[in-house]
C-alpha cells in the first residue's frame, strides 16, 4: 500500500501525487460508509443534518480532490482503499483539505459585488478557511469606481483583518511577490466571481501556466466558465488549483448561525442573547451601529443572505 494526495479527478480516474510522481487510480464501486460525528468535517462537507438526539450517522463517502488517500495495486490497476480524515470539506468549490482560498473579484466586467463577496466569505468561514481577496481588472474601472471599491475594501482589511490586493493581471510588470509569499508550502485554491479573470491571474502568477481564458459575455455581464474541473498543481513548495467560477452561489449555513460569521456583530453590545439583528429589532446594538462601526453594505448583505437561506429552505 502507498499514500498520496488526489490532485485531479476526470471521468472516474483519480490522479494521486505521491512524492513527485503522479499515479492514476480508481475508487472501488462501493467505496465505504463512515460513522460521522456532528462536528466532523466529512459531515459538514456532505451537508448532512444531524438531529439533537443523534450524534452520529453513516454516510457513503467518495474521494475528492485534496483528499489524502491510501491506494494499492491490484491486477495492474491502482485502487483507492482508504481516506484520511478531512480538516475541511467544501462543496463550492468541491475540494477538501484546503489551507487558504484566493477569492478573485473583479472591479469591472463584471461589476464588483460586495454581496457575492460576502456569500463566499460566509461559506469559507463555515469551513474555517480565511480568504485572501484579490480585486482584479482594476484597469477597467474609472478612478471614481476604484476609489469606491477601495473605500469598501478598507473595512475588510482593517476591521476584518483580511489580506486585500489590487491587480491588473494583464500587466506583465505587476508585482505579485507578496501574494506568492503567501502561497509557500500551502494548499491554495483560486475561486470567485465568474468572469473575474482567475485563469488570467494565475497565468500572471505562474508564467507559462497557460490556462484558457475567454472574453466576458457583454449581454449577460458575467463571464463564461473557462475552468471545467479542479486540478492542483505543484507550485511554491505547495499546491495551487484553479476552480470554476460562480455567478450564483448556494449558502451552507443555518439562519440561526449566520450572525456568527459576521464577527463585527460580536463587537457591538446587543442586550438580547438570541437576537438575529433583523431590521426593526428594537434596541439591537448591531442595528444601532450600522453606518457607524458596521459597514452598511455588510449589514445589508447579511439581511440578503438571511432571506436567501429562508427562501432556499422552502425549495426543499
Amino acid at each position: 500500500m502507498a499514500t498520496g494526495r488526489i490532485v485531479n479527478l476526470n471521468a472516474g480516474v483519480y490522479q494521486i501525487l505521491d512524492g513527485n510522481n503522479i499515479i492514476e487510480a480508481r475508487a472501488r464501486g462501493k467505496f465505504r460508509k463512515m460513522k460521522l460525528s456532528k462536528e466532523s468535517a466529512f459531515n459538514k462537507g456532505n451537508n448532512n443534518k444531524l438531529s439533537n438526539k443523534i450524534d452520529t450517522q453513516y454516510v457513503k463517502l467518495s474521494p475528492k480532490v485534496g483528499d489524502l488517500v491510501t491506494y494499492e495495486l491490484n491486477d495492474g490497476i491502482n485502487y483507492i482503499t482508504d481516506l484520511e480524515p478531512r480538516k475541511n470539506d467544501l462543496i463550492r468549490p468541491d475540494i477538501c483539505n484546503v489551507d487558504q482560498i484566493i477569492l478573485i473579484m473583479s472591479a469591472k466586467e463584471p461589476d464588483f459585488s460586495s454581496y457575492l463577496l460576502d456569500l463566499f466569505i460566509v461559506n469559507l468561514k463555515s469551513s474555517n478557511i480565511k480568504p485572501i481577496i484579490i480585486i482584479s481588472k482594476i484597469d477597467l474601472a474609472s478612478e471614481e469606481e476604484l476609489n469606491k471599491i477601495k473605500e469598501t475594501m478598507s473595512y475588510y482589511k482593517e476591521k476584518l483583518n483580511y489580506e486585500v490586493f489590487y491587480v491588473n493581471s494583464k500587466d506583465l510588470n505587476t508585482d505579485l511577490s507578496e501574494i506568492k509569499e503567501l502561497l509557500k508550502n500551502k494548499i491554495t485554491v483560486l475561486s470567485g466571481q465568474t468572469g473575474a479573470g482567475k485563469s488570467t491571474f494565475i497565468n500572471a502568477l505562474i508564467p507559462g501556466f497557460n490556462l484558457a481564458t475567454q472574453e466576458i459575455s457583454d449581454a449577460l455581464n458575467r463571464g463564461k466558465h473557462t475552468t471545467r474541473q479542479i486540478h492542483l498543481y505543484q507550485e511554491f513548495g505547495g499546491l495551487v488549483g484553479d476552480t470554476p467560477g460562480f455567478s450564483k452561489l448556494e449558502i451552507f449555513v443555518e439562519q440561526s448561525d449566520l450572525a456568527s460569521y459576521f464577527p463585527e456583530f460580536k463587537q457591538e453590545f446587543c442586550r438580547f442573547k438570541d437576537c438575529r439583528h433583523l431590521k426593526g429589532s428594537k434596541d439591537c446594538g448591531v442595528i444601532e451601529n450600522v453606518g457607524k462601526t458596521i459597514l452598511k453594505s455588510r449589514y445589508d448583505n447579511y439581511i440578503k443572505i438571511y432571506e436567501k437561506i429562508e427562501k432556499d429552505s422552502k425549495r426543499y
